[in-house]
């Protein structure tokens, strides 16, 4: 990198937190403030975010959107860290072993109706109180 690139990255750092809005499945619109520090400016000088930042989205998106009928692993596992759990904790609060979870995370099994329903009771308690979402 160049003397030049490099004072023109630091000019172009960003400093403060990015309001970024939202639109929920349900049609409600969601702002939030993403950290400074999970943006990024394109060579357009158009502000988007790293990859911190795009799970930071996608973890506050899980604990808002709906709950899909048939969640997929990618969205198990998104909501189980928007929640702040692990594998084993997620198992105990549901009633099922950390083996369910993890297959369930990995695809191999898809969760019960009663599991999904109990997924989704935790998902909207923790909506209701709300959730500090790890940066």
């Amino acid at each position: 990198m160049t003397a030049k690139r490099a004072r023109r990255s630091a000019s172009d750092a960003i400093r403060d937190d990015v309001p970024y809005t939202m639109r929920l499945s349900d049609g409600r619109t969601l702002v939030v403030l993403v950290p400074a520090e999970h943006c990024v400016r394109d060579v357009s000088g158009e502000i988007g975010f790293n990859v911190k930042g795009a799970r930071f989205l996608d973890r506050i998106a899980a604990v808002a959107m709906r709950m899909p009928k048939a969640p997929t692993p990618g969205f198990i596992v998104t909501l189980r860290e928007a929640l702040g759990l692990t594998q084993l904790q997620l198992g105990e609060r549901l009633g099922v072993d950390s083996m369910s979870v993890s297959r369930w995370e990995r695809g191999t099994v898809k969760p019960s109706p009663a599991a999904v329903a109990a997924l989704d009771k935790l998902r909207r308690a923790a909506a209701r109180r709300g959730i500090l979402v790890a940066a």
